[in-house]
């Protein structure tokens, strides 16, 4: 029994040990891939440690011996160069993850969906800047605080009285918890991210709070028009029919028949063999049935040449 109960632990141990490795090498991996900076970085480190390992196989002292001293050196580099990523990294990790937990029905968020996607659709017509925060399961309540507090239904109106240039809760983001505005104004932390000189204040306030949270935040360009939803620390543009698509599906909840979506091929095929069958055993029958014809057919027209060869005879 003792025994048993050891390998158990044994193999315990080693499957977490495994998953703790795996999990550090993603988190790094998603680190390196969402920042164009920090992707240059990693190469240079991969550079180095392919150095070192020509060096150590060509024996070239000298140059083993100065990537030994950089390396010695390099956690300190790596913690000074990569303090914006781990200190963003940091905040994602201590961030609440319990799940906002919403009683709204689907068509109350089917509501919310569509007077945000026609406000964002009215204000980029007008080219009126808008930066607008939808909540998923992260709280967002540290960042309402920086604003200004309404706790109001979302509306088309509201949203575009709000973002109206020369009001005084125009600048800031719209913070959207279930179906109402739990502040406008509020204040995110900027990305540190490289983006391109066309994104404003806006756009890297909108990359930042996705960096750091989970939730959708939409940006209306007050330059250009474009609307931008920024996600995971990537912004992507989007006209008001595929942001109303892209928020749909996201927001509400999905029907129990659509997990079985993996199954379609499988039924497909089930239901195309299953014709397949129905079909050949129809035409089977119809040959059963059509034979017996052919043969009566055949009788009377061999007993007509037979009655017309007589008759000529």
């Amino acid at each position: 029994m003792n025994v048993a109960f050891s390998d158990f632990m044994v193999t315990f141990r080693l499957v977490l040990d495994i998953l703790v490795v795996w999990g550090l090498i993603y988190s790094a991996l998603r680190l390196v891939r969402n920042n164009s900076r920090t992707m240059q970085i990693a190469k240079g480190i991969f550079f180095i440690m392919v150095a070192k390992g020509l060096a150590v196989w060509l024996e070239l002292n000298a140059v083993s011996y100065l990537i030994d001293t950089f390396l010695d050196w390099g956690v300190v580099a790596i913690l000074i160069v990569f303090q914006p990523e781990i200190r963003g990294m940091l905040e994602r990790v201590g961030k609440s993850t319990e799940l906002f937990s919403s009683n709204l029905s689907t068509t109350e968020l089917m509501d919310m969906v569509s007077e945000t996607v026609n406000a964002c659709k009215e204000m980029s017509s007008t080219k009126t800047g808008a930066l607008i925060t939808i909540q998923q399961a992260q709280s967002l309540n540290d960042y309402v605080r920086t604003g200004i507090r309404m706790d109001s239904v979302v509306s088309r109106e509201l949203l575009g009285t709000i973002f109206q240039y020369g009001t005084p809760m125009h600048d800031g983001a719209v913070i959207i918890q279930g179906n109402k505005i739990a502040c406008a104004a509020a204040y995110f932390p900027p990305t540190t991210k490289d983006l391109p000189s066309k994104y404003g204040a806006r756009h890297r306030a909108a990359v930042g709070i996705s960096e750091i949270t989970d939730s959708i935040t939409i940006i209306v360009s007050e330059e250009t028009g474009n609307i931008s939803v920024a996600v995971n620390g990537q912004l992507t543009q989007y006209k008001p029919e595929g942001l109303q698509r892209y928020l749909t599906n996201v927001l509400l909840p999905q029907e129990p028949s659509a997990t079985s979506n993996l199954f379609k091929p499988v039924r497909k095929v089930v239901q195309n063999v299953g014709l397949t069958k129905m079909k050949r055993s129809e035409n089977v029958e119809a040959d059963e049935r059509v034979k017996p014809l052919e043969v009566v057919n055949m009788l009377e027209i061999q007993g007509g040449d037979r009655h017309g060869k007589s008759r000529q005879k």
